[in-house]
C-alpha cells in the first residue's frame, strides 16, 4: 500500500508542486480516514488506559493541568499517576469545550503506525502521528511546527488559515504574533488533506455542527543538533581506545590513532548522507505537533 499517495493524491505532482514550496488542500481519491474514529476514540477514553504524555487536554486558557482528570489509581497496591479518568475527561470536554490531543500514536496505534511509517519512509523522514478532537469554537494559536504537516481530516470540519515560511534560520516553533498574510484560508471536509510546509504559521479552528476528528502526520526536518548527534554517533562507531593511557607516549599514540580514526569515518561520509541519516532520526522536543 503507498500511503503517501493515499494522503495526497499524484505523488509526483505533490512533489514537484506544493512539497517543501506552499500549503495545500488536497483531495485524494482514497484517504486514509479508515485508521481512526470517532467511535475509536470514543472507546479510547471509555477503555481508561490512556496516559500522560500520551493524551493530554486544552481549553482556551491553555493546557488544563493534569490533576483535574488525572486522579491517582491504586493498581495491584501500587500508586499509579497520570491515567486520564474517563469521567472527568467527558466533563472537560462537555463543560469548558477541551480539546483532546493523542500524542504520537505511531508508537501504541498499529493502524496509525503503519501510516506514519509508509509516509516516512517514502519521503525518507522521521513521521510522527497526532490526534486531535475538538468542538466547534475551538481555535488554535498561530504556531510554526518543525517539521512538514499533513492534516488528514477524518470527521466534523475545521477552518485553517496558513501563513508564509519563517524569515530566517532561527526561528522557533513557538506561538507568533504577526505572521504576515494569510497564504491559504480553507475548510477542510473529511477525506482532505491539508498540506503544511515545515515552519510555515497556521492556526485552525473547528466547524460545523459537530466536533472535529483530524489526524496529523508531521515529518520532522532536521536541526543542526540532529547533524551533531548523528555525526557525533558515526564517529564513536568502532572506536576502541585504553580510558586512560599509562604515559605520555601512549597518551600521544592513542591521540593518534583517535584523530586517524575520525578521517576514516569523515572519509566515507557525504553531506547528504549526514542529512538523510539526521533526517530519520529527527524528533521535536515539544510534547504536540
Amino acid at each position: 500500500m503507498d500511503w503517501l499517495e493515499r494522503c495526497v493524491g499524484d505523488v509526483q505532482a505533490f512533489l514537484h508542486t506544493h512539497w517543501r514550496q506552499g500549503p495545500a488542500l488536497l483531495r485524494p481519491a482514497d484517504p486514509p480516514t479508515e485508521v481512526l474514529s470517532t467511535a475509536d476514540i470514543d472507546g479510547l477514553i471509555d477503555g481508561g488506559l490512556l496516559r500522560v504524555p500520551y493524551a493530554a487536554l486544552y481549553s482556551a486558557a491553555g493546557p488544563v493541568p493534569e490533576e483535574r482528570y488525572c486522579p491517582p489509581r491504586l493498581v495491584a497496591g501500587r500508586r499509579l499517576d497520570g491515567c486520564l479518568d474517563p469521567g472527568r475527561v467527558r466533563a472537560l470536554i462537555s463543560d469548558e469545550n477541551a480539546t483532546l490531543q493523542l500524542r504520537y500514536l505511531d508508537h501504541w496505534h498499529d493502524p496509525a503506525r503503519a501510516l506514519a511509517h509508509g509516509v516516512g519512509a517514502r519521503l525518507g523522514r522521521l513521521a510522527e502521528a497526532f490526534v486531535f478532537r475538538s468542538h466547534p469554537g475551538r481555535s488554535s494559536a498561530v504556531h510554526r511546527d518543525d517539521g512538514d504537516v499533513l492534516v488528514i481530516q477524518l470527521s466534523g470540519s475545521k477552518r485553517w488559515q496558513v501563513y508564509g515560511g519563517p524569515a530566517d534560520a532561527h526561528w522557533q516553533p513557538v506561538p507568533e504574533a504577526d505572521p504576515g498574510p494569510v497564504l491559504l484560508e480553507a475548510t477542510v471536509e473529511p477525506g482532505q488533506v491539508l498540506y503544511v510546509p515545515n515552519g510555515f504559521a497556521h492556526a485552525a479552528r473547528a466547524t460545523g455542527s459537530g466536533p472535529s476528528l483530524h489526524l496529523t502526520v508531521v515529518l520532522r526536518e532536521a536541526r543542526v543538533s540532529h547533524l551533531r548527534t548523528e555525526l557525533a554517533a558515526r564517529l564513536a562507531a568502532g572506536l576502541a581506545l585504553p580510558a586512560r593511557p599509562l604515559d605520555d607516549e601512549e597518551l600521544t599514540r592513542t591521540a593518534a590513532a583517535l584523530l586517524g580514526h575520525f578521517r576514516t569515518r569523515l572519509a566515507g561520509t557525504t553531506p547528504q548522507a549526514l542529512v538523510d541519516a539526521a533526517r530519520r532520526s529527527a524528533h521535536s522536543s515539544r510534547p504536540t505537533a
